[in-house]
């Protein structure tokens, strides 16, 4: 597989289970930030029932395009452009937007509009999953997390592991609740954010 992440081999069976129990049957999800689509490809071939539209900024795309064809099972979509900072979103509504390992590497400003975007594209009862490590009351969750966020601060002074409380007020803003936040494997979280009643 071209673009093999070691990274999402690993926490890709954990985030599998959470979205097993929360996604409705018949789900159509759109992932953000599908890298070289390890995710869609495992998860896609579990969850035969959802139809998977995996994206990614157009210099990926030709990796990720390869990738599917090659592994992908037939519920996955041929993979689109997305790009967060352009924010041109897609017409269609999904019942899940769904984004690992995205929010730490990118700046602020695209994280929002990663949340932002989100929500555009939910269906009334639809659901954003986000993956990764986050900050609580502005300390890490653990020593490694610390010194991830400086190595990723090093790489790109704009990006680093967020704050679940910024996360979850940009999501409120949107329309968004928080329906889960639970602990994963490696220091991560699972945040799950429902389309609110009042939205």
């Amino acid at each position: 597989m071209r673009g093999f992440s070691q990274a999402a081999d690993n926490n890709k069976a954990a985030i599998l289970e959470v979205l097993a129990e929360q996604l409705p049957r018949q789900a159509r999800l759109i992932e953000i930030g599908s890298g070289a689509g390890q995710h869609a490809i495992h998860m896609a071939a579990a969850l035969n029932h959802v139809s998977w539209q995996p994206t990614d900024v157009a210099t990926v795309l030709p990796m990720l395009t390869s990738n599917i064809s090659e592994y992908g099972a037939a519920n996955i979509l041929s993979p689109i452009t997305l790009d967060l900072a352009t924010q041109r979103w897609p017409a269609q509504t999904y019942d899940c937007v769904y984004s690992a390992n995205v929010m730490h590497i990118v700046s602020s400003e695209l994280g929002e509009n990663l949340i932002r975007g989100a929500a555009k594209m939910l269906t009334a009862d639809g659901m954003l999953a986000l993956y990764g490590p986050f900050k609580y009351e502005g300390k890490f969750t653990s020593s490694s997390n610390a010194d991830f966020d400086l190595w990723l601060k090093a790489r790109d002074e704009q990006s680093g592991i967020r704050d679940f409380e910024w996360v979850h007020d940009l999501a409120a803003r949107s329309g968004l609740q928080l329906l889960l936040d639970q602990r994963m494997p490696a220091n991560n979280q699972a945040l799950i954010f429902k389309v609110s009643a009042k939205k």
